[in-house]
């Protein structure tokens, strides 16, 4: 099984390698003076690849910390309230049971607190 396709290219491109017209010998420079032109890679030759500039590399990583730092606060927080409405829920139908010794305490819905068997409140 063979790519025609790709064959195809690949003619194309051999044929209009040579058809490319020659750098010229002399440009003008800023000065007035010539440029040499550039050395034309071999044919066969691949591409060099460089690396990225630093600068590209530190920003890159910037990116990276601060979208881990708003994904991490985010799974957090949706988390934290999760097990909070859990919990909640779970203590409006189950009394607390205090410690032995503990004075018994009432709780109105407003929230103040006072000893069971005295008139006294706390908040």
């Amino acid at each position: 099984m063979s790519d025609d396709f790709f064959d195809d290219e690949q003619e194309l491109m051999e044929a209009a390698a040579p058809a490319r017209p020659a750098a010229s010998a002399s440009r003008p420079g800023k000065k007035g003076g010539t440029r040499t032109p550039r050395a034309a890679a071999p044919a066969g030759a691949a591409p060099v690849r460089q690396a990225p500039p630093f600068w590209m590399v530190l920003a890159i990583a910037a990116i990276a910390l601060i979208l881990g730092v708003v994904i991490g606060y985010l799974l957090g927080t949706q988390a934290t309230l999760a097990e909070l409405s859990e919990g909640t829920q779970a203590a409006a139908g189950v009394s607390v049971q205090l410690p032995e010794g503990h004075p018994e305490l009432n709780v109105n819905e407003d929230g103040t607190a006072s000893v069971a068997g005295s008139g006294a409140s706390a908040e």
